[in-house]
């Protein structure tokens, strides 16, 4: 069985928390800290299946293994994906959102598996407004990330990934009635202390 942590670099951007999910106010949590939080869920669930590189101007995150690249400021997601890219020069790539605490690493694992059989491939969001995850099987990755992504996405020739409809692949968080189901252990946690 190949080894997927050398067979594909993901590229995990990721907004300093203070910036980040604004739309999650939630009485007596710490919007800042449920931000990181879920960032970090995000992205010690990629590492497992993956070479993992994220690009954010956040200190404060970063996991045993992963590759940060740190900006002096935050620039914007198209940016921090340029920055991300430009480390994983070569070979399959790809770029996921830091936003999925939910995520399985067996369900990325399969998006990845997925993405070989299509030069550019995209997962949507259960809204099927947005795009959680771009893959490039080689060449350019022209990642368009930003509200109404998936139709952009589609345009530039990304193929649908078929993963299941109940992956965890496709339940990014942006609201508050977003964070059901089965979350990573960082953002279970910062939800518990609310009594």
């Amino acid at each position: 069985m190949p080894d997927r942590r050398r067979a594909w670099t993901v590229v995990i951007p990721v907004k300093p928390p203070h910036l980040g999910k604004s739309r999650l106010d939630l009485p007596g949590i710490d919007r800042v800290e449920l931000a990181r939080a879920i960032a970090l869920d995000t992205i010690e669930a990629a590492a497992e299946v993956a070479r993992v590189v994220v690009v954010t101007a956040d200190p404060l995150i970063g996991a045993p293994g992963v590759e940060v690249v740190l900006e002096p400021e935050p620039r914007g997601i198209a940016a921090a994906v340029t920055d991300g890219l430009a480390v994983a020069a070569h070979g399959r790539r790809a770029v996921l959102l830091g936003d999925l605490p939910g995520l399985r690493p067996d369900d990325l694992a399969l998006a990845l598996e997925l993405a070989e059989d299509v030069r550019l491939g995209a997962v949507p969001d259960e809204e099927r407004q947005g795009t959680t995850l771009v893959s490039a099987r080689e060449g350019d990755l022209p990642a368009a990330f930003g509200p109404g992504s998936w139709q952009r996405h589609r345009e530039a020739g990304f193929v649908e990934l078929p993963v299941p409809v109940s992956s965890t692949m496709r339940r990014d968080v942006d609201r508050a009635d977003h964070l059901v189901g089965p979350l990573g252990p960082r953002t279970s946690a910062v939800l518990r202390r609310v009594v």
